[in-house]
């Protein structure tokens, strides 16, 4: 909102006559009208939360803009019978969509198109905006973005032509955050502007440029906020916690999901962008905490990936300057850059696209309560810098004073950050065009100038569901995959036909080698999200680094299954004596064919013995050979309390993706007792001992949804593993678990000071028993401020009141170069200490996963255990 309590009468004024429609009689009507309410001192400012003239006024700008075209298409307040941004109200999926397919059947600057269907079913839609010259030849100017994109091989008059009739094209992204309900109501705002005002920058964008919006990026997620928020608006619970996810599996996470694509929307957006439109620019619209400024542009803070094109960066920072002297020109007030957001990690949409040669832009702006308004005095308010003054400075150049803070406030500063954005790429639109084709340039060259030349995938990699989804990625993220069909030899090594090959010299070869290599996070920063991710590593599948020049006669793959042909995964299968019905477990899609085959009642034995360890063979007539019976599906139910758990949602996707059976376990019903009658095997994700104790505070939670285990829930679990079932928690659940049964096991990264991983690839050691058969000496995983255990000695166990049970460590943290990937400080306090534990209880077990064996769905190479400790007994 832009706040002038603190200003004087004039200066008020000037600012009113400023925001006014230029039609005279409106324009003194509403002056009139503003200055019998806000002429008043500060000191008269009422601590209600009226829609007072100047929002009025504002609003009233906004909705009368438009000419020409306007009066046939209805404005968003026209449709929904209110302006957007109102108190208290929401428009949901249906009324979204709706006034997306209105503005297209009325206005000729308009085309909706569905990309498909979200993971609930619901249509994923995206409307296309420009003038009518060019949405008549869309496919003329997709081809140029193309060749933009991709110059390689295309004659320098062709590439001249390309920018000379090409079209900047800007991909809008509101909501991918359902509870970040502004941008929905602003996208509706943003695409009828454009689509029928003649005034600036509106005009000039549609005749340069192409606008892509999505109306949401979380159809789906829309509508159980909407739901949610107009149930209790109005009473005490009024913008409390959801109770479920508002993505199905990921909830907020689903803005970490777009380098494993595992979501449908997800996958849906990168096809638009790197299969179809390849656009030079991206705006990912966003809310943050309302505690710091009222809005974030970049430039982004450090550190700054290396892999990311120099020509991106710069862009992405001209940008967003420039946002900050239009907007503090308009009047905003608290907007900062180079604060919260850094330019380090992948996985985000405006990450990921930046390694793609497009300048991704994210915009933050301070929250509400879903749509309540808050009061907020200066008071409260914190430096965004840290420094603990609340003051301006290069970062920062106006602080906002403090006030009334609105969802219209909200969308005024994201339409002025549109609207500004449209201005930079529409005024010089040759320059943003030629600056995408250079990056593309720069990444294909950089093979001969930094490397590597590429990589390879060998035949003999032994996970083959692994290696089959590491290439679904990457096709589908636009990335060129090869398959040798001749042998041939590379860095002094012989590799045969059928090695899979990736090559560095390719528009989108920096995003490759982003995700192969090793990253190494700069210490003394703080970093925004994860610092290490990388992705042969997660899934467990070898790839080498090509380091010399090389000659290889290849053919180009689409489908991940034309490059697995020469890939016959665990060798021993292909022995004589091996049966044709005989699975390995070191391969991911086995675990859903054994699942499949147990479930149709067959009895199987995981052979232990070496050379066979690892394989599931029909259960034979005598005893041996020596391994563990498996017969039966075991019962599993999945933990999932009323206050939404990412990690419950990844881990739900997981047991879904491979098609594990399990039931969703709520508190009321562990409560109910006789667990055992219903559960062989009970999963507790990882979730905080208050979470599962306590669970939603009554007063912000209706009735049935309040409340969490503890006494009863608690007590019952004990009594599920002493009668003989099987409980398996991880990290934050696992310290749980271990103060519930008096387990003798201490978290040594408890009180570690000097420890610091917030999240990075680190090297597991695993220990030779039964249970672990089959599976490779060392396997990566990926730890984020998670737990290591040590077994408590004597003296401890009886200070502590333990349990005395013997504890079987199956995995561990290595003993020396534990960091493979990311940042890892005070290693000394998890080197050699317990990762993986197994412990008997009474008749049953417990597993204790130190870190998240399924994170984010990213980290295949442990899903194996997760997978042996819910279905091997």
């Amino acid at each position: 909102m832009r706040s002038f309590l603190r200003s004087s009468a004039r200066e008020r004024l000037t600012d009113l006559r400023r925001m006014m429609p230029t039609d005279g009689r409106l324009r003194w009507l509403l002056l009139g009208i503003a200055c019998l309410g806000l002429l008043a001192s500060p000191a008269t400012v009422s601590a209600e939360p009226p829609i007072g003239p100047l929002a009025a006024a504002a609003r009233a700008d906004a909705d009368a803009v438009a000419s020409g075209d306007a009066d046939a298409v209805p404005s968003p307040a026209t449709f929904l019978g209110r302006p957007v941004g109102t108190d208290f109200q929401l428009a949901d999926w249906t009324q979204v969509s709706d006034y997306y397919r209105r503005l297209a059947e009325t206005s000729s600057r308009v085309i909706l198109r569905s990309a498909g269907q979200t993971t609930e079913g619901r249509d994923f839609l995206y409307a296309i905006i420009s003038d009518e010259y060019n949405l008549a030849r869309l496919d003329e100017i997709q081809a140029n973005s193309k060749i933009i994109a991709d110059p390689r091989g295309v004659p320098a008059g062709r590439r001249r032509q390309a920018i000379r009739d090409g079209k900047v094209i800007l991909f809008v992204t509101p909501t991918m955050h359902a509870s970040e309900t502004a941008a929905t109501e602003m996208g509706m705002q943003f695409a009828w502007s454009l689509a029928t005002s003649d005034e600036e920058p509106y005009r000039n964008a549609r005749k340069k440029c192409v606008v892509v919006i999505t109306p949401s990026l979380n159809p789906d997620g829309v509508d159980v906020v909407v739901d949610w928020y107009r149930q209790h608006v109005g009473t005490p619970l009024e913008g409390t916690e959801l109770p479920r996810l508002y993505q199905l599996y990921t909830g907020h996470d689903n803005n970490r999901d777009w380098f494993m694509l595992t979501q449908a929307e997800t996958r849906h957006l990168t096809r638009l962008l790197y299969r179809e439109w390849f656009p030079q620019f991206l705006w990912d619209v966003h809310q943050q905490g309302n505690t710091t400024e009222r809005f974030f542009v970049p430039p982004y803070r450090d550190p700054l990936n290396p892999n990311l094109d120099p020509g991106i960066v710069a862009g992405i920072n001209l940008i967003g300057s420039r946002a900050v002297l239009d907007m503090t020109r308009e009047g905003f007030t608290g907007i900062a850059s180079g604060v919260s957001y850094d330019n380090w990690w992948n996985g985000g949409n405006r990450s990921v696209p930046a390694r793609h040669n497009v300048i991704g832009i994210l915009t933050e702006a301070a929250s509400v309560k879903i749509a309540s308004p808050i009061f907020q005095t200066q008071a409260s308010l914190n430096d965004p810098l840290g420094t603990g003054k609340y003051q301006p400075s290069n970062q920062f150049v106006r602080p906002w004073p403090g006030g009334w803070w609105r969802l219209r406030d909200i969308i005024d500063y994201e339409l002025a950050f549109g609207r500004s954005f449209l201005g930079s790429i529409s005024r010089e639109p040759q320059h943003w065009l030629r600056n995408a084709m250079e990056a593309a340039q720069r990444n294909i060259d950089a093979a001969d100038v930094s490397g590597p030349r590429g990589w390879l995938i060998p035949t003999d990699v032994h996970d083959v569901g692994a290696t089959r989804r590491l290439l679904d990625v990457l096709i589908a993220s636009g990335v060129e995959v090869h398959r040798a069909t001749e042998a041939f030899r590379s860095d002094g090594r012989d590799y045969p036909a059928g090695t899979i090959v990736i090559r560095r010299d390719q528009p989108y070869g920096g995003y490759v080698k982003d995700l192969f290599e090793l990253q190494n996070f700069p210490p003394g920063v703080k970093p925004y999200d994860v610092t290490g991710w990388t992705l042969p590593l997660l899934l467990g599948v070898r790839r080498i680094e090509v380091r010399d020049p090389w000659e290889v006669t290849t053919e180009r793959v689409e489908e991940p299954s034309q490059a697995l042909s020469a890939f016959l995964g665990d060798p021993r299968l292909a022995d004589a004596d091996a049966a044709p019905e005989t699975l390995s477990l070191a391969d991911s899609d086995s675990w859903t064919k054994l699942v499949k085959r147990l479930g149709d009642g067959e009895s199987l034995r995981m052979l232990t013995r070496p050379p066979q360890a690892g394989l599931v063979v029909p259960k034979p007539e005598a005893q041996e050979p020596i391994g563990i019976d498996l017969s039966g599906l075991p019962r599993i139910g999945l933990y999932s309390p009323w206050s939404s758990s990412m990690d419950e949602g990844w881990m739900r996707w997981v047991l879904e993706h491979f098609e594990i059976p399990f039931t969703t376990v709520r508190n009321e019903s562990i409560r109910a007792g006789d667990l055992n009658s219903v559960y062989d095997v009970l999963v507790i994700p990882s979730l905080t001992a208050r979470s599962i104790d306590r669970g939603r505070p009554v007063e912000t939670s209706p009735w049935e949804l309040a409340g969490g285990l503890d006494p009863e829930g608690a007590i019952e679990i004990q009594r599920f593993v002493r009668r003989g079932g099987r409980l398996i928690v991880m990290d934050n659940s696992a310290t749980w678990a271990i103060n519930l049964l008096r387990l003798p096991l201490i978290d040594v990264t408890r009180g570690a000071k000097d420890l610091s991983c917030p999240g990075s690839v680190l090297r597991g050691v695993v220990k030779s028993d039964r249970l672990t058969a089959g599976l490779p000496d060392e396997l990566a995983l990926f730890f984020s401020n998670s737990s290591a255990y040590r077994v408590m000695t004597n003296t401890e166990r009886d200070a502590a009141g333990a349990e005395e049970i013997p504890v079987k460590t199956l995995l561990s943290y290595a003993s020396n170069r534990l960091l493979l990937s990311g940042f890892l400080e005070g290693e000394q306090a998890l080197t050699g200490q317990g990762a993986w534990m197994q412990l008997p209880y009474g008749d049953g077990q417990v597993h204790l996963f130190g870190f998240r064996p399924h994170y984010r769905a990213w980290s295949q190479a442990t899903f194996h255990l997760l997978f042996r400790a819910m279905l091997i007994k």
